[in-house]
């Protein structure tokens, strides 16, 4: 019987890509969360006021709240119906998250034009009296 010599026999060299595969799907996990999240943020249909001029909100902001009123005057976060009281909690969480982090806290509202001004008026004394200031209203941009 003869033996397999190891210095005659030459190793070919292999590409393992298990670790690059593994890296993919984990990107491909996190762009689906992320892109559910967004998805949650406007998950009320509304109908927005229309606007002329309007800034193009792509930045993403780590210390924002959305809150969608629809024409009857209920509110709304990520789609989950919501109180006044739980809303003011809420911004009142922002405001602090924000403070300790040394970020400014934004509020974004999703009214639908048909809404009422004293449902959103709530939301801006609330922000008023927490200190945000930097507070977007979405629009339709109408050219």
């Amino acid at each position: 019987m003869r033996l397999p010599d190891q210095y005659s026999q030459r190793s070919t060299l292999r590409f393992n890509i298990t670790p690059l595969i593994d890296v993919v799907f984990l990107l491909i996990i996190f762009f689906l969360v992320a892109s559910h999240f967004v998805r949650n943020e406007q998950a009320e249909p509304v109908n927005l006021p229309s606007a002329r001029q309007s800034l193009n909100d792509n930045e993403p902001a780590t210390h924002r709240l959305t809150i969608t009123i629809d024409s009857n005057g209920r509110l709304y976060v990520s789609g989950e119906p919501q109180t006044e009281q739980s809303i003011a909690l809420q911004i009142e969480e922002l405001s602090s998250r924000s403070a300790a982090a040394g970020l400014k806290p934004e509020v974004r509202i999703r009214s639908d034009r048909e809404t009422e001004y004293r449902h959103v008026r709530l939301i801006l004394e609330r922000c008023a009296g927490l200190g945000i200031s930097s507070i977007r209203f979405a629009v339709n941009n109408q050219q």
